[in-house]
């Protein structure tokens, strides 16, 4: 049976493209308000700083979530800086509201490659957009991408793709020269750099668009307009090369490394071994999905050693090698399969090949997998005209089970304690679900339970110090072994090989309270300073400069706390010389001024004047900070002066 023709069935895919939109919608809304969780806070934490035009431009600019910096996205956060940190559920619902735009932007693209593809039937190709974007807005797996606060960087960063990939492809369907050309330079050019300013995956775009051109569209279609063949070249072309230029040059220099430094625990070949088991799973997770696989928490997930180490390693390789060969072979019988199969693996191969990035994450398939729902799609809409009927109530049924799925995970989302209980038995190699689950025993007032599920997460990654630090600020009923629990973490903070940082971090958090651990009272500051110096002696922390100034703030903070300022102030000057920082630049003076040692305070401020970044805008914002700080040290020490608490032999600069 044909494609229905009559005029009143021809809206139909939109009614399914609605109806679909209104499905996602609605799955999500289950999972508010939500919550923070653990990428939230180290990125988003300066929000509380934003209050004007000023302070919301340095947020956007100071970025360091990746080598860009992220500014577009950035820019999305800075417009809800009072939702930080008590309304996740507003922040959510702008990622929820992102992922319907993208999956606009996908039915746009996978209707416009289904209208160049075979049979090129306007009306099979809005079914096949319809049912593409219908399955990929539902896929379970990558639910986590919207249900994570920060991961709106992801998607943000796919919508530009998506729809620049998609004025790409339309470029090709429409005969209007100057359209075509605005849609090339508005897709490729302008795509393409809000896409990699809102995520660096985005560079992706150009890379992505050559494989459409060069597996799915067929020669005689190719742009032929002088102009045309310009703009492919400066804004296709050549950013694939550079792209493909930067990870050749970049897998030879890690190959000749041979690690990654103290970060990772596992080197780029074992990396290289571990990725076809990882990329197998992802394609049983979005292509069978389960709802227990919908975890925030995918770190440490064991790394390939050898061939056989697991088997599952060598059996990986093979099943790629054999598909790919397959797709090979087929390209001309079955051009959906290499051109699902190739936009699927290149849309993996800047975080998913030898960078050295955490091993697994389900939102890196955000791209990628339209390639898989795409071929699936168009293979079942198009093998065989007589049972279209047929294949669309098959896909329909799948996107049942794949909205069952969904709405099992975000009508739960909240349960948190439930929800940590199976993440971690889901995966128990990760610390971060240990840390989770421990919060949860935390908030329902089991502290012995949080306490052991801490130290299981020390005994099976014992490198990992922020799971050690965390085990000192729990000890109910139990603090007579404190000091045994001290020491012992003191020998890990000193010896440990890995380089995490925000163990650093974290210790500078909790320096900062009058009463730095509620439930441990033996972890007093003067336990953090030990805390501190051991990891100061533990040369992968104490030599570099980011851990190196967290450190010396937590041993400064905690110093004050005890009342002896004296010993903070030197502290605190080293710390903002290791890496300036303009929250912490000022609590030298001001515990000078304090003292009354103000010819101190102000050489500090001078001091301060050379250490002003370069950047223009934090330039500006530190100088208008020292100025404003200087007239307050001035008032300062003429009210002290005035009342007598100065000698008159003290004399200002």
């Amino acid at each position: 049976m044909q494609t229905p023709q009559s005029p009143q069935r021809r809206f139909l895919p939109f009614v399914l493209l609605v109806a679909g939109l209104a499905l996602v919608a609605g799955a999500y809304s289950l999972a508010l308000p939500g919550y923070w969780l653990f990428d939230d806070w180290p990125n988003l934490a300066q929000l509380i700083q934003v209050d004007d035009i000023r302070t919301a431009l340095h947020f956007i600019l100071a970025g360091n979530a990746g080598p860009l910096g992220r500014p577009v996205s950035l820019a999305t956060f800075a417009l809800q800086a009072d939702a930080w940190d008590t309304r996740p559920e507003a922040m959510l619902a702008v990622n929820f509201g992102i992922h319907l735009l993208s999956i606009l932007a996908v039915f746009f693209l996978a209707a416009g490659l289904a209208r160049i593809g075979p049979p090129q039937d306007a009306l099979r190709a809005r079914w096949i957009g319809a049912f593409v974007a219908l399955l990929w807005g539902l896929a379970p797996f990558l639910a986590t991408t919207h249900l994570m606060v920060i991961q709106r960087m992801t998607s943000l960063s796919a919508l530009f793709l998506f729809a620049g990939l998609a004025l790409f492809v339309w470029a090709h369907l429409t005969d209007r020269r100057n359209l075509r050309l605005a849609a090339l330079v508005a897709g490729l050019g302008l795509g393409t750099l809000l896409a990699t300013f809102s995520k660096e995956n985005g560079a992706l775009l150009p890379l992505l668009a050559l494989t459409i051109l060069v597996l799915w569209i067929p020669r005689e279609q190719w742009l032929t307009g002088t102009v045309e063949r310009l703009a492919l070249g400066l804004l296709v072309l050549l950013p694939s090369l550079f792209i493909l230029g930067y990870l050749g040059l970049g897998f030879i220099e890690t190959l000749q490394r041979g690690d990654y430094g103290p970060r990772r625990d596992f080197t780029p070949v074992e990396r290289l071994l571990t990725q076809p088991v990882i990329l197998l799973d992802y394609l049983r997770q979005l292509l069978l999905p389960q709802a227990v696989a919908v975890t925030p928490f995918m770190d440490h997930i064991p790394p390939s050693r050898g061939w056989l180490e697991p088997p599952i390693t060598l059996v990986a390789w093979l099943f790629w090698g054999t598909l790919v060969a397959a797709a090979i072979a087929l390209r001309r019988l079955a051009p959906w399969f290499v051109f699902g199969l190739g936009f699927f693996l290149l849309g993996h191969i800047l975080e998913s090949t030898h960078i050295g990035l955490e091993l697994y994450f389900a939102h890196r398939n955000y791209v990628p997998a339209f390639g898989l729902f795409f071929a699936l799609v168009y293979f079942a809409l198009t093998i065989s005209p007589a049972h279209f009927r047929v294949a669309a109530v098959v896909l329909l049924a799948y996107a049942l089970v794949y909205t069952l799925v969904l709405f099992q995970v975000t009508a739960h989302w909240n349960d948190k304690r439930v929800n940590a209980e199976l993440w971690l038995e889901y995966n128990p190699h990760s610390i971060r679900a240990h840390q989770f689950l421990a919060m949860q025993h935390m908030a329902a007032g089991d502290f012995e339970n949080a306490r052991q599920t801490l130290d299981r997460a020390a005994d099976r990654q014992p490198e990992v110090l922020l799971s050690q630090l965390q085990r000192t600020a729990i000890c109910v009923n139990n603090e007579d072994s404190f000091p045994e629990l001290l020491a012992e973490v003191e020998r890990a903070l000193r010896t440990s090989s890995l380089y995490r940082p925000a163990v650093a971090m974290e210790l500078n958090r909790t320096a900062r309270r009058a009463e730095p651990s509620p439930l441990c009272p033996p972890r007093t500051h003067a336990a953090l300073i030990r805390l501190a110096d051991a990891l100061l002696d533990n040369p992968r922390y104490g030599e570099r400069s980011f851990t190196r100034s967290h450190l010396l703030l937590a041993k400064a903070y905690a110093y004050v706390e005890k009342g002896q300022p004296e010993a903070a102030v030197p502290l605190f000057k080293e710390a903002v010389r290791e890496r300036p920082d303009i929250h912490a630049a000022f609590q030298a003076p001001a515990l000078l001024a304090n003292l009354g040692q103000y010819e101190e305070a102000y050489e500090f401020l001078d001091e301060l004047e050379a250490l002003i970044p370069a950047s223009p805008l934090e330039g500006r914002l530190w100088r208008q900070r020292l100025e404003a700080y200087r007239g307050l040290l001035e008032t300062s020490e003429h009210i002290d002066r005035q009342e007598g608490r100065l000698e008159p032999a003290d004399q200002a600069p």
